[in-house]
């Protein structure tokens, strides 16, 4: 282990400010991540994005009004409408710094002059230039560090070089160095060379003046995952550095050799987390800030490149609010005096505020120069564009950083509104030393096989190498990284038609902001969802001894096709089994149960035994019961097996949703087990979390588990490939609740939770599965009593409820903008302890049924429910409503199959009965239909008229004809209401009545 020489800057310890001294009230909630940076400050100027109706707003301020406790308000500082869609990249001009550019989702990339307004002491914005691209995006925007006037975009696998000149910008190059979405980009200190990371898990070095991509230095990195790769050059040596998630969910830091690139010359593991870390480099003093977006904690250290590259963690600081985005104060304006190092601007959750980092030092009445090494040149480019353009490159210009030249280059200094630069006669400058005389010259000459490396006994910054390096050509096939479906196989279990395969799922947060507009006038199809009780002949009726006290860890009732299962009272953990075709009035006499002899605290049915049921005791241990198959004819007080193994007592089970004899169990040791019920052990055991765990579910996939607990985090695990959470992030409902709920939504894309805030007030929240972000939450009202939900998977409809409450609260989620959408809620007689919903396999199609459902009351009874959305045309398949579900009647792995890491291939079942046509095709003959109808209708009243009136036929107006079309659809419905009435005469439906 090589040691690190003593650094004067290894102390350097952040300066957390005042309240006073940040701009409170900015929304950032719904911004979205992308890989350019939200926030970007020049000398004088701080320029952030915020939430707004198309996401495409921008808001500058100047760095003394965070000294003001300024609170944000449109009309106190400079807002413009800058986009039409969310905005993904903000940077100011290296050598002008009162020029600002913007891209966003609109592909339209616009420069900004930004100055200030002496008669409303506030910034001004004035739109210079307005650049679209081709391309359907624009990701981000790299000024050159070297040349004036001179920056470069990325757009998906592309990048565009443009020259500005007088307002003007024109596109010198385009090349595609990869062949899938670019996820980091940026320059050469010297603007010679740019480096750019993608999502095919490579690197390219290239000169963007060159078209031929045969030039180019490609590196691959298989040590990274599907997670955006953040790339940073390190000034002007031969060092690049990448902040990479690694397939073994950690997050480390890379430094690559571009001499030697076969592997990385060091790696650091950093910690474990949900997004990649953001890097923010200190090119003179080699200091490092790690920021991760939607995180609260910002990572300090160090990169040494002398005789072995190296990064040091020195320390973290923790913030109160999560952080959006973050930028670096260029270092003409920092406090010198007080030993300022570096400052960040942070953009959080709800505010904008700097934090300075200090080096602590005993003297703080002079000025220690030592501190401050040459910083690059800010106000004169080291090559002109011209030369630049002709292939010549210059070394990067130096400046001395102390208090006379930062008071030649304050912040009253007068700047030219244009991206020429104002001629102003710096303080002694030199050019900065290159690592490499040979390898500076990489390109054009970048396509040679091997280079000669020219070790020099000045240079400081070399790592030792043999003298030939073997650089590859990388340029092989890439992996395919777009997220797959996790059901690739569909087959129709009515028809036996093989059905097509669904669209690849996508993360919701890189769903597009296009469709919100279509999101604020969406009219759900199940907005009338029309709820039903069963007529009380249907009922089960005279339940003795039913319990109303149990767990909010448990729905205390449970239902299959054939039983349904309930608490009983009692101190010997008693559960009541009746079979739900045996309807009416129960007996008096005492009711057969099945006794646990010890407390009970939840129970489940096997989903692919019907007769099978597991419960959860408080002696530590889970019993498994068969049940006959016509119930039960006496109690039953020996388990067929037990499960033992957790410390405390079991609070919550959960079957596998796909493989058999598969159970995961939640207990008060603070630690879920997962079972192989065939060999009665315990298989996996997670052990992460620090307090009780509320609830926990299944992914729709099976691979996955989500757990919400006690301390207000909600954790990911994919318990075949580690015991450690994947993802944890603190999440909407308040730390120290009493109790909450998770489910999985949107085929696996996201997770709906519902907890408390202050007050026992009601909320339900989204959050992004791939980051643990919140999409949006919602206040229902203030009850003690937790709101349960049942997903319907396959459309995306939630029921709510509550024990001892009469009202179902529904909603539809959505994979857009607002995301919840209120349904009708529906209100039966009389209020309910629990509800069980049946497969959506047992509906009555025929009738619009999506969602069949028992409520267990507390007049001691068991009503059916049906759930219908209402339709006029009933004698077609509704299929806009009944999308194909997947096939649950038998497992489709075995316990050990599963636990060894096969997997499945889930089944669809198609839903459209037998000789009925579906509402699509129909709705398309009918539009057809309806357009002849209409010429005819017109053709007989022009006739009619032209004989009444004695002269030829008349020509209808248009009000005419939209009347004509009316009364046409007004007798097409009544002529299938009378249809469906004469068909409804023949069947017997009685029961639902």
């Amino acid at each position: 282990m090589f040691k690190v020489a003593y650094s004067k800057y290894k102390n350097v310890t952040p300066s957390l400010i005042k309240k006073e001294q940040n701009l409170s009230g900015v929304s950032t909630n719904r911004l979205s991540n992308t890989i350019g940076s939200l926030i970007n400050c020049s000398l004088d100027h701080i320029t952030f994005t915020f939430d707004s109706a198309s996401g495409g707003s921008l808001c500058t301020i100047k760095h003394d009004d965070l000294l003001k406790r300024a609170t944000f308000n449109n009309e106190m500082f400079c807002v413009v409408h800058a986009h039409s869609a969310p905005i993904t990249d903000i940077q100011y001009n290296t050598f002008n710094q009162s020029i600002v550019a913007t891209c966003a989702l609109d592909s339209v990339i616009k420069l900004w002059s930004v100055s200030e307004e002496p008669e409303l002491a506030m910034s001004k914005m004035d739109p210079l230039a307005s650049i679209p691209i081709s391309e359907n995006r624009s990701d981000c925007v790299q000024w050159n560090p070297n040349v004036d006037g001179i920056f470069v975009s990325s757009s998906l696998n592309t990048v565009y070089l443009w020259d500005v000149n007088e307002g003007q910008a024109s596109n010198v190059q385009t090349i595609c160095p990869h062949t899938e979405a670019i996820q980091g980009l940026c320059w050469k200190k010297d603007g010679s060379l740019i480096c750019t990371a993608a999502k095919d898990k490579s690197m390219c070095i290239t000169d963007p003046r060159n078209t031929n991509t045969n030039q180019n230095l490609k590196i691959q990195n298989s040590k990274t995952s599907n997670k955006d790769t953040k790339v940073v050059w390190l000034g002007t040596s031969d060092c690049i550095m990448t902040s990479v998630y690694t397939p073994s969910f950690t997050r480390e830091i890379h430094l690559w050799d571009i001499r030697n690139t076969s592997e990385p010359v060091h790696e650091s593991s950093i910690d474990s987390g949900n997004n990649v870390l953001n890097p923010y480099y200190d090119h003179d003093t080699s200091a490092l800030f790690l920021v991760g977006k939607a995180e609260t904690n910002i990572k300090y250290g160090e990169v040494f490149l002398n005789n072995s590259w190296s990064f040091t963690h020195n320390s973290s600081q923790h913030i109160d609010d999560q952080i959006k985005a973050a930028c670096l104060l260029p270092k003409y304006g920092l406090n010198l005096m007080k030993c300022e190092i570096d400052r960040m601007i942070l953009l959080t959750r709800n505010s904008v505020y700097p934090l300075p980092y200090i080096a602590p030092r005993n003297d703080k009445s002079s000025f220690h120069q030592n501190l401050y090494p040459d910083t690059f040149n800010v106000y004169k480019p080291g090559c002109t564009k011209t030369e630049w353009l002709e292939g010549k490159n210059s070394d990067a210009l130096k400046a001395p950083l102390n208090l006379t030249s930062q008071k030649n280059f304050g912040k009253n200094e007068e700047k030219s509104q244009s991206t020429s630069l104002a001629s102003v006669d710096p303080p002694s400058v030199q050019p900065a030393k290159n690592s490499d005389p040979v390898v500076s010259v990489l390109v054009p000459s970048i396509n040679q096989q091997s280079v000669q490396i020219t070790p020099s006994s000045t240079d400081n910054n070399k790592i030792d190498k043999p003298d030939t390096t073997q650089i590859e050509d990388a340029s092989s096939d890439k992996e395919n990284n777009q997220k797959k479906p996790e059901n690739v196989v569909i087959r129709s279990a009515v028809n036996h038609s093989l059905q097509p395969n669904p669209k690849p799922l996508t993360p919701l947060a890189a769903q597009s902001r296009s469709s919100k507009v279509k999101s604020v006038f969406y009219q759900s199809k199940f907005k009338y969802i029309n709820g039903k009780t069963a007529n009380k002949n249907d009922h089960i009726t005279n339940i003795r001894g039913l319990s109303s006290m149990w767990s909010a860890e448990s729905n205390g009732f449970q239902i299959n096709t054939r039983h349904a299962a309930f608490f009983v009272s009692g101190n010997s953990g008693q559960i009541g089994v009746v079979q739900l075709n045996k309807v009416g009035r129960l007996d008096d006499t005492v009711n057969n149960t099945i006794v646990n002899k010890v407390k009970c605290s939840d129970f489940q049915w096997d989903l692919f035994d019907e007769n099978t049921l597991a419960a959860a005791c408080d002696d530590c241990t889970i019993k498994i019961w068969k049940i006959p198959e016509d119930g039960l004819d006496k109690s039953l007080d020996e388990p067929e097996l037990s499960l033992t193994g957790h410390a405390d007592r079991v609070s919550s089970i959960k079957f596998h949703p796909y493989a058999k004899n598969v159970l995961a169990s939640a207990s008060y040791d603070k630690s879920i087990k997962i079972w192989n019920i065939d060999a009665c052990q315990a298989m996996i055991t997670l052990q992460h979390h620090p307090d009780f765990i509320f609830n926990f579910n299944w992914s729709p996939c099976g691979t996955k588990l989500a757990t919400i607990c006690k301390d207000g985090y909600i954790r990911i695990f994919s318990p075949l490939q580690s015991d450690q959470p994947i993802l944890e992030s603190k999440c909407g409902p308040r730390k120290d609740a009493k109790a909450a709920r998770i489910e999985w939504v949107l085929h696996g894309r996201g997770l709906f939770v519902s907890g408390f805030g202050s007050g026992n007030l009601r909320q339900i929240f989204l959050f992004d599965s791939e980051t643990l972000t919140e999409l949006n939450s919602e206040d229902i009202n203030h009850s003690p009593s937790l709101l349960i939900p049942y997903i319907d998977q396959d459309i995306n409809v939630v029921y709510l409820y509550a024990k001892g409450e009469e009202t179902i609260i529904l909603y539809e989620i959505q994979e857009d903008e607002p995301y919840f959408q209120v349904l009708t809620p529906f209100k039966p007689d009389g209020s309910h302890l629990a509800i069980g919903f049946l497969p959506k396999i047992t509906c009555d199609v025929k009738s619009a049924e999506i969602a069949k459902s028992f409520r267990l009351t507390k007049d001691n009874r068991i009503e059916p429910m049906s759930f219908t959305v209402p339709r006029v045309k009933l004698s077609f398949f509704q299929d806009d409503i009944f999308p194909d579900t997947i096939d649950r009647c038998e497992a489709y792995l075995s316990a050990d199959d599963w636990f060894s890491g096969i997997q499945m291939q889930l089944n669809y079942i198609n839903l459209q009965p037998q000789g009925m046509q579906r509402l699509s095709e129909m709705n398309a003959v009918d539009k057809g239909n309806q357009a002849s109808r209409q010429k005819d209708m017109i053709k007989k009243v022009e006739t009619k008229n032209g004989k009444q009136n004695g002269h030829t036929a008349l020509n209808l107006n248009e009000n005419d004809g939209n009347m004509i079309t009316a009364m046409l659809q007004r007798a097409s419905l009544f002529h299938q209401n009378k249809s469906d009435d004469d068909d409804d005469e023949d069947d017997d439906n009685s029961g639902w009545d």
